[in-house]
Order: C-alpha cells, then structure tokens, then sequence
C-alpha cells in the first residue's frame, strides 16, 4: 500500500478534517502496516504543510491555508491556459480524450457528489495535458493540487456551483475546438479561481471557519 498517497488523499478529500488528530498506531493498525510508513509519509506530507507535526504534543492534520491555495490555482491557471490556448490556436479535438471524464462529472452533478466530480475533474485536465503533450508537466503542477482541492471540496458544496463548473468545461473543449481564442480565455479567467475575489474567499470562510488558518 501506497501510506504517503492514501493518507494524501484522506487529508485533500476530507476524511481526515482539518485539525484532527492523527495516531500513528492507529493508523498502523488501520492499514496493516508498521509504524515506519507512517512515520515517513507523515514527514512527507508535514513538508507539504498537509501536517502539523508537534513533538510531545502530537500530528495534525494541518488547516487549509487560502492564499497557498490561491497560490496554486494561480500557478494552474497561467499553465493551464497556455496548454488550451496552444490546442485552440490548432483547432485540435479534444472530445475522444475527455469524453469519459465529462460522463463521470455530469453523473457526479446529477448526484451532488463534490469529491467524485473533483477527482474527474482532474481527469478532464490531465487529458487535455496529454493531448498536448504535456503529460509530465500535468504531474508535477497535480502534487501541490491538494491545497486548493480542499477549497474546491467546500466551495463545491454551494448550490450550483457544481452546474456551473461543469458547463465551463464543456465551454473550453467547445472553444478549443472552434479556435475561438478570446473566448477560452475569458473562461479560463474565471474557471481556476486565482484572482483576489475577496467575497469568494469570505463565503466560504463564514461556512467553514474552522477549517482554515486565521488570517
């Protein structure tokens, strides 16, 4: 088992919340392993400011910073649209590649699953990397995702806003497809959420307080 990307995973998708307490012996027990793993993933993930790791006080799982998840989605965004952008200026289909993550995120709308239109979410964009030959690049901006797929799991949570993520997606393959440049970007603009909007951050702030550092 794989202890650093399962408990990754537990932590970016809210199964272990923010400021929990995490047991190493528990956790060992939990998932039939020695203490070892755990120690080191849990080094791995306090490196990535994911855990709190307090000597003779205990680990924690760390609260969500927003601007280091602003951050992120900034860094997303400026890749992101340069790899679109470059697809759009060659008029390449990007349907074939997409086309199973947009049936698992209309299911996961219909459903109301954030987490599960999250995870296929990726899944659009790591394909659309792939088409342009950017896989790679792909893997390395997806390790510090987990920051801003915290946000993302909250902010989800708001009526419609699952509804409207989804029709963005399907307005960047249309405009990619159409090579209609000035209308991808105007998508891509909004669609990464990295601009300072104040009263996004304030909106989920004020439903989750206890979930983020104070500023």
């Amino acid at each position: 088992m794989d202890v650093y990307q399962y408990l990754k995973d537990a932590i970016q998708y809210f199964d272990l919340m923010p400021g929990a307490v995490i047991r190493e012996t528990e956790l060992a027990e939990q998932l039939d392993v020695s203490r070892t793993p755990i120690r080191e993933a849990l080094i791995r993930l306090s490196n990535e400011y994911l855990v709190n790791i307090y000597p003779q006080r205990g680990t924690y799982v760390a609260r969500i910073d927003f601007q280091m998840a602003r951050e992120i989605a900034y860094m997303r965004h400026l890749l992101d649209t340069e790899i679109c952008l470059d697809l759009c200026r060659r008029r390449q289909s990007v349907q074939a590649e997409t086309e199973q993550a947009i049936y698992f995120m209309t299911q996961a709308v219909k459903k109301h699953l954030p987490v599960e239109y999250i995870k296929n979410d990726n899944a659009f964009h790591r394909a659309i990397f792939e088409r342009a030959g950017h896989e790679q690049i792909w893997d390395i901006i997806s390790n510090s995702r987990a920051h801003y797929n915290r946000v993302l799991v909250l902010d989800m949570q708001r009526p419609g806003i699952l509804e409207k993520s989804l029709e963005e997606h399907l307005n960047i393959m249309r405009c990619i497809e159409d090579g209609d440049e000035a209308a991808l970007t105007r998508i891509l603009d909004v669609h990464h959420d990295h601009k300072n909007d104040q009263t996004w951050e304030i909106l989920i702030r004020e439903q989750f307080p206890q979930y983020f550092v104070e500023t």
